[in-house]
């Protein structure tokens, strides 16, 4: 026993002379500070990592840890102060990974996703936040990191997302007190350039023609069936049914750890499913099959020189190329899939068939699309009018 503890006066616990209470016992030691303690749910006794300036905070402490018995909420104070060196020690990027692995385990991002955010954290967040203490992360430096972060519009906001994330599980977590991410309007997405452009059949006819050859009937699927690059690249000869007019959309191409890679299913389970192609598209699709080379029907349609799965990077560079020549710059190979939904609406498909037919998972994406259907009546009323006019 040490010098310190021996001049200790008890103040309560079992010794007979000091006050009874019912939990725990405070004593004053030699230096005149006081040490709690107590026997704990587990039958063990437990002492305060630290001591205490005044009798009443040695109290406090154990009115505290007496509350936490009571409602279930105990552990011994040993754990918590280590999980309490834990939580002020541990960094943004050891946490990023954590959370990283959970939602993979959790199936809640797939692992090019992961690997987008990993891209993501590499570039914009790892060298400012990285080694820092999670705790340590302040509003101001996040909104001055924001404020001078040299990327696009979409990286800039990408990575604030990623941001975002990371500290909101962290305060579920309850590592942190509260976010330093708020940033008005931080992770809203702006829309690409050009994205939103629309294509008329008539232009996309001089679009098409414009197009390298090798390319032309996956920009053709992409426009006439809705689809995205990574699910037209992923299409095989069993995906498309010519005696009955039908195209499956089972898996897609996307870039993991820098290389394509056929991923054996789509975005969503709403992703997974089964258009009706125009019938002149059949057509054009059997013409084309028929100068193709004979090969197994998990075959891919389209291929790299190499014999690997087409790039985005080919598919955009033709699409770029095609859009320059009919004067559209601008125009992504995406918004071939944004035509073909506004030519859809147009035609009075309803909310729940435009869900279908482009695999969005929720109403909001087709609700998008009111406004083509808003303007085709205007076209229609103009043309009312003409009609009295004439």
């Amino acid at each position: 026993m040490d010098q310190e503890t021996a001049a200790a006066e008890h103040t309560g616990g079992g010794n007979n002379r000091g006050a009874r209470r019912r939990f725990g016992s405070v004593r004053k030691l030699s230096s005149g500070r006081f040490q709690a303690r107590y026997t704990g749910p587990d039958g063990k006794t437990h002492t305060a990592p630290t001591t205490f300036p005044r009798k009443g905070m040695a109290d406090a402490w154990l009115a505290e840890e007496d509350s936490k018995a009571q409602r279930g909420q105990w552990e011994p104070p040993a754990v918590a102060q280590a999980a309490r060196i834990e939580k002020v020690a541990l960094t943004f990027g050891t946490y990023f990974e954590e959370v990283l692995a959970r939602r993979l385990a959790d199936d809640k991002i797939r692992a090019t996703t992961a690997a987008l955010y990993r891209k993501l954290y590499r570039l914009h967040l790892e060298a400012e936040f990285g080694p820092l203490p999670l705790a340590a992360i302040t509003v101001r430096q996040v909104a001055a990191w924001y404020s001078a972060l040299a990327a696009t519009p979409s990286s800039r906001s990408n990575a604030y997302g990623v941001l975002s994330m990371v500290m909101k599980q962290a305060l579920a977590d309850e590592l942190v007190d509260k976010s330093p991410c708020r940033v008005t309007s931080g992770g809203a997405k702006r829309a690409k350039t050009g994205e939103d452009e629309v294509l008329t059949t008539a232009e996309f006819a001089v679009y098409i023609d414009a197009a390298p050859e090798r390319y032309r009937m996956p920009l053709r699927l992409a426009f006439w069936c809705g689809l995205r690059s990574g699910e037209v690249r992923g299409l095989r000869r069993r995906d498309i049914d010519v005696k009955r007019g039908e195209l499956t959309v089972a898996q897609q191409v996307v870039k993991l750890d820098g290389r394509n890679v056929v991923q054996r299913e789509v975005k969503t389970d709403a992703g997974h499913r089964v258009i009706a192609m125009p019938t002149h598209v059949v057509e054009e699709f059997r013409d084309w099959l028929a100068d193709q080379p004979v090969t197994g029907r998990d075959a891919l349609l389209f291929t790299a020189p190499s014999g690997g799965p087409m790039s985005g990077e080919s598919l955009r560079a033709a699409g770029k190329q095609a859009a320059k020549a009919i004067g559209r710059p601008n125009l992504r190979v995406h918004s071939l899939r944004h035509s073909s939904a506004t030519l859809v609406a147009q035609q009075g498909a309803t909310t729940a068939e435009m869900m279908g037919r482009f695999g969005w998972s929720t109403p909001t994406m087709a609700t998008r699309y009111s406004h083509a259907v808003r303007e085709r009546d205007r076209e229609l009323a103009a043309k009312l009018s003409k009609l009295i006019s004439s």
